[in-house]
């Protein structure tokens, strides 16, 4: 069989499948294929100690700011920083292996409890 011979076969089955709808199925299929061939690289789910120590010492003052202010859309300006905060105090008890809730956003006080195991750990911001 020719390039071209294998091309044409591949049209006539993604038409195929297409019009038959099952092109889902298709296309995950080639996905799978393309993954056990060219594995995505191990990614590190951890940031350096001294960048989470910045991004808490960063986003704990925009909090503190925000409730001191009366900008417009306060209520949304806190909302957003609180969870940016609660994401990385989570990020920061991944790195250092400490138990924490599973997910964001924290209540006050699980955000309190994840503070205090963090201090006990040593870290400081």
């Amino acid at each position: 069989m020719t390039v071209a011979a294998v091309a044409g076969l591949c049209a006539v089955l993604l038409c195929t499948a297409g019009l038959l709808g099952y092109l889902d199925r298709v296309v995950a299929l080639v996905g799978e294929g393309w993954h056990r061939l060219r594995p995505r690289p191990e990614r590190a789910d951890t940031v350096s100690v001294e960048q989470l120590v910045a991004d808490l010492r960063r986003l704990a003052a925009l909090l503190e700011q925000t409730y001191a202010t009366d900008q417009p859309a306060k209520m949304a300006r806190l909302t957003a920083a609180s969870l940016a905060y609660d994401y990385v105090l989570l990020a920061a008890c991944r790195t250092l292996e400490i138990p924490t809730p599973q997910t964001a956003p924290l209540e006050a006080f699980e955000r309190l409890e994840t503070e205090a195991a963090l201090a006990r750990s040593g870290l400081d911001w």
